[in-house]
């Protein structure tokens, strides 16, 4: 019966693709008008968004991984690495409200999805590929987080959502608030969640150790109507995880801090309604400290502190007119990163930088322009140029580098450029749009600067390259959007060709920092590689209340020596099937992956079988005297599915059957 089940809902899904626009019976958001500087079709991923976070999953990693194109990369429970069309790190601009931000890990256990919850989250904008470089050259596409802002003289003058959870597979609770305070030209919100999970059982009721964690978040935000044409807005957000679990590293995190702020201003041109200017001053700081003092296999104790903070600004306009569009943005921002290692035995202590401590500048402008020539036809240009400068600054750093022959204290500059046309079709029915654009990336801090640092996937020390060459990506992307009564199917084609690519490589000569490691590797740009695959969506109204949303996703990379890129996630399918009425609501999820046997052995990989998991989530509502109260209950993984997904590291396997209940109260 599961199997046949699979194969149905496999089959609606690579039948078509489509999307309609549900609402969410609780909750009524009010959102700006959404302001894109890259591409020609509205981004579709907000309403993905929107869809799954009414469903009630709790963590922003979550919603993400059900987005199509977008996979994550595990190596524990928390802080996954998402990543694009299989493009990660360095290859993608991951932002908050537009604003720059850097982990101060360099084993990537805190991405910065992770320091923001769906309490504090409005809008998730995901662009693909080198046509998506408003805040910043890439090759692999942007996500950006935009964070919920206080409303000001909104219909209420208190807003509040409380929220209590509890998931039986880790013992986990989630709980938190929501509170808008208004007037007629002020307002403040106080967002705040706290989590606390215990080690979790995946399928077979195996426990998987080393899996718990604990976190706190609170996001404040304030604004100022100072007329009628300026706002001015204040954001902080303070995140703080304690004993964090990695199974799949042999290292976990004992404090992961990180404080964000930003200041707004927004105004609008007086001779055009259709216009935004946006400014805003940033700056953000992480502190990361990993630990092995709860790993009882570890022969020789560490401390592996790391340090992040970046300040930054950006400016940026939206001006439409007619049949014209055009949107620009100005930003800079510099950020020092560090981290540290300190070994000890029997003998004393040995002191070194893993990543010397360096300043990263960058300054750069985006511009993206549109006209409309005719009631069909639309084309577009964007480009982006950037400068950036870095260098290493702390004098152990430098001399540990000068031990290799690199003088790192040199700066290196960098120019780099992004840029994309567009040619889009539309009728009342159908949407069709050829991107054609090519993007350059910066190295990341540990490509060109990391010295010594361990990767658990392929058990080597990874040793940088100073004067590694930017990575060049030229691509092309079509996509065709079918409008329909009840339903709207969308399909993407992409292609592209990768110069310069930046990968791995044994050296002889050296030996290995870490106990147990198999040798050393550094990096060097190749030839070439090409990625190519496509992602397509179904949102469709069944019948009545019932609405289905699907998407599928494949991606195919090869390297110049005919091996498979490494990190490819194989065919990946999603199924919902949802009915709704203003009190209730009742879903059925499946998830369907297929095996991979593309592998890369040079980095480790494992071939993964294909598996299917299945879920179930409902919610009822009430209406109080003040406000509602909503119960929601799941049953996540119901057959209690022994799998893992080929992004996972280390065979780390995902949780078994989970009972989940929560209870929300709205006073609105």
């Amino acid at each position: 019966m599961k199997k046949l089940l699979s194969l149905i809902l496999c089959f609606i899904v690579i039948k078509g693709h489509a999307q309609v626009h549900p609402t969410d019976s609780v909750i009524k958001n009010a959102t700006l008008k959404e302001v894109q500087i890259n591409g020609g079709e509205k981004d579709k991923s907000t309403d993905a968004f929107n869809f799954y976070r009414s469903s009630k999953i709790s963590s922003t990693e979550d919603i993400l991984a059900r987005i199509e194109g977008v996979n994550l990369i595990k190596r524990g429970p928390f802080g996954m690495e998402p990543t694009l069309r299989s493009y990660s790190a360095g290859q993608i601009n991951i932002t908050i409200n537009g604003m720059r931000m850097y982990g101060a890990c360099t084993d990537k256990m805190d991405p910065i999805s992770s320091y923001i919850e769906p309490g504090n989250l409005s809008t998730l904008q995901i662009s693909q590929g080198a046509g998506s470089a408003a805040t910043g050259s890439t090759i692999g596409g942007s996500i950006n987080f935009e964070l919920k802002e206080a409303q000001i003289n909104c219909h209420k003058k208190v807003l509040l959502h409380a929220y209590s959870q509890y998931s039986s597979v880790n013992t986990a609770i989630n709980n938190g608030f929501n509170l808008n305070l208004s007037s007629t030209k002020f307002a403040t919100r106080i967002s705040t969640t706290y989590r606390n999970a215990q080690n979790y059982y995946a399928g077979k009721n195996t426990l998987v150790k080393y899996s718990g964690y604990e976190k706190f978040n609170v996001n404040i935000s304030l604004a100022a109507k100072l007329n009628s044409n300026h706002t001015l807005l204040a954001d902080l957000i303070i995140d703080q995880g304690f004993n964090i679990g990695y199974p799949a590293l042999p290292m976990d995190v004992s404090s992961a801090k990180a404080t964000i702020a930003a200041l707004t201003h927004r105004t609008g041109l007086k001779r055009h309604k259709n216009s935004l200017i946006e400014s805003k001053l940033y700056y953000n700081t992480v502190t990361h400290f990993m630990d092995d003092t709860k790993r009882p296999e570890t022969i020789m104790h560490m401390d592996m502190p790391g340090w992040s903070n970046t300040l930054g600004f950006y400016s940026k306009l939206y001006l439409e007119q007619n049949k014209h569009l055009l949107q620009a943005r100005v930003d800079g921002h510099r950020a020092f990163t560090q981290a540290e290692m300190t070994m000890y035995d029997s003998t004393g202590s040995m002191y070194m930088q893993t990543l010397p401590g360096n300043n990263l500048s960058n300054l750069g402008s985006a511009v993206n322009y549109q006209y409309k020539l005719n009631k069909k036809y639309t084309i577009g240009i964007n480009t982006r140029v950037d400068y950036y400068t870095q260098v290493a600054k702390n004098k152990i750093g430098i001399l540990q580098w000068e031990g290799f022959g690199s003088k790192v204290d040199k700066p290196l500059n960098t120019w780099l450029n992004s840029t994309g046309v567009f040619l889009q079709r539309q009728t009342n029915k159908l949407h069709t749009q050829l991107t054609l654009a090519q993007g350059k990336r910066l190295p990341t801090s540990n490509e060109r600067l990391g010295l010594y640092l361990f990767n658990r996937a392929d058990g080597y020390d990874y040793i940088g390259k100073y004067d590694l060459k930017p990575e060049q990506a030229w691509q092309v992307d079509f996509k065709n959007t079918l409008m329909l009564k009840k339903a709207t199917l969308s399909a993407t084609l992409f292609y592209h060709h990768l110069t310069h690519y930046i990968y791995a490589k044994v050296i002889d000569g050296y030996s290995a920092m870490t106990i147990g490691a198999r040798g050393v590797k550094t990096y060097e740009n190749i030839a070439y590689a090409n990625l190519m695959g496509f992602e397509s969506a179904l949102k469709a109204k069944v019948k009545g209340n019932m609405i289905y949303q699907g998407n599928a996703r494949y991606t195919y990379g090869v390297l110049p020596n005919a091996l498979p890129m490494q990190q490819i996630p194989p065919l990946k399918i999603m199924n919902t099937l949802r009915y709704q009425t203003d009190s209730f609501q009742v879903q059925i999820e499946h998830q369907f992956a297929a095996q991979q046997n593309r592998i890369n052995p040079q980095f480790g990989e494992l071939k993964t079988l294909n598996w299917n998991t299945f879920a179930i989530r409902a919610a009822y509502l009430k209406p109080l005297k003040k406000g509602y109260l909503q119960l929601h209950l799941a049953i996540e993984n119901i057959f209690n599915t022994y799998y893992r997904e080929h992004l996972d590291w280390g065979k780390i396997p995902q949780p078994g059957r989970n009972f989940i209940v929560g209870l929300n109260y709205y006073l609105n």
